[in-house]
């Protein structure tokens, strides 16, 4: 469910989703790389399960606009999505950091009726040990930690999924299928791949039979 806020904290998340620079951040692009990855993981937090609102309100708080993609991962059928690119530059000085969101039902799962949303993000500068640090404050500890991949499964359904089941998102979506309507599973994944930080957030949730 969406998170309310109050005003003042939805003008301070809008300054985290559009990566604000202050102070020592104005020239800084891994610092600001850290806020930008921060806002966008608030603001993928914030609408889901819509990938359609976390585009809206990212346009509306400093994300370029979010290009659609017509592609459908196999097994998924989405419904929403779009991709943006948010960059920054002082002198010789760069980074960037890259958002995709897509929400909609997960077709290979029928009959029962399991809907995604899905967040992904790439940094060219180090965010995920901070971003460690938060998703640690939001879910405890990993659930899992290698030198390949750092993944947290929590929610309803998520609760009796231990490290020997978290190593990919369809061991995350096995105990949405066989929970109760309403029930959900949150996966959070972090790695480094051809010198990118990369972190996904996904989550499934056992929906009524529409």
């Amino acid at each position: 469910m969406p998170i309310r806020r109050g005003a003042l904290g939805l003008f301070a998340l809008a300054l985290l989703a559009a990566g604000a620079p202050a102070g020592a951040q104005d020239n800084d692009p891994l610092a600001w790389s850290i806020q930008a990855a921060r806002g966008a993981f608030d603001l993928c937090r914030a609408d889901a399960p819509d990938a359609a609102r976390v585009a809206e309100h990212g346009e509306i708080w400093g994300w370029p606009a979010f290009v659609g993609y017509m592609e459908h991962p196999n097994g998924y059928q989405r419904e929403a999505g779009g991709e943006s690119l948010r960059r920054f530059t002082d002198g010789d000085k760069s980074a960037y950091v890259e958002l995709g969101v897509q929400s909609g039902q997960v077709s290979s799962a029928a009959p029962a009726n399991i809907r995604y949303f899905r967040c992904d993000l790439a940094s060219d500068q180090e965010v995920n040990t901070d971003l460690e640090a938060y998703f640690t404050g939001l879910y405890g500890p990993p659930t899992s930690k290698s030198d390949k991949a750092t993944v947290w499964v929590s929610g309803e359904a998520g609760a009796s999924v231990g490290p020997d089941d978290a190593v990919s998102d369809d061991d995350a979506l096995k105990p949405a299928i066989a929970a109760v309507v309403g029930a959900r599973v949150v996966r959070v994944e972090l790695t480094r791949e051809r010198g990118l930080d990369r972190a996904k957030l996904t989550i499934f949730q056992n929906a009524p039979a529409g």
